[in-house]
């Protein structure tokens, strides 16, 4: 499970692409600027023209602009189910509960990215994260994110499982 839920990508690929972006946009900006004095760059543009360092960033910068968006689709999708959750829960509570589990998908989305934002180094996030999921399941699990990933994961099982 990664911070933000159930994502596309596995949770050591994701965190290894945040930490190696920084260092490939500088090795693109590095490759653009010093071009001239790069060692081998003679022969790269002898070989493939005088343009093939820079197409490879511009290909590499083009591959890192599809990629964030489509992680900003994946981010809007689940944030928008966040916020239907939490709408149908609004709705439950005021017709008494008749409304409840109509999307359990939805409910299980929002718990995904409320039990994450638990692990949020950020006091007030955490705070907020554990005060909805106590409202999102009706009862408080405590501070630590096992406990809610273990009613998260009983969920999954279905409703009716031990």
């Amino acid at each position: 499970m990664n911070e933000l839920g159930s994502g596309s990508l596995g949770s050591g690929i994701e965190i290894r692409f945040r930490q190696l972006t920084p260092l490939v946009l500088l090795g693109v900006l590095l490759v653009v600027v010093a071009e001239p004095w790069l060692p081998g760059s003679a022969w790269v543009r002898a070989r493939f023209g005088e343009l093939a360092l820079l197409r490879a960033a511009v290909a590499v910068l083009a591959c890192y602009v599809l990629i964030l968006w489509g992680e900003s689709l994946r981010l809007h999708g689940m944030l928008t189910g966040v916020l239907q959750a939490f709408r149908q829960f609004d709705r439950a509570e005021g017709s008494g509960g008749r409304e409840t589990g109509k999307n359990p998908k939805a409910r299980l989305e929002a718990g995904r990215l409320l039990i994450a934002a638990l692990r949020s180094d950020d006091p007030h996030i955490r705070a907020t994260s554990k005060h909805n999921l106590t409202r999102l399941v009706g009862r408080d699990l405590g501070d630590d994110p096992a406990a809610w990933q273990q009613w998260l994961q009983q969920q999954e099982k279905g409703p009716g499982s031990p």
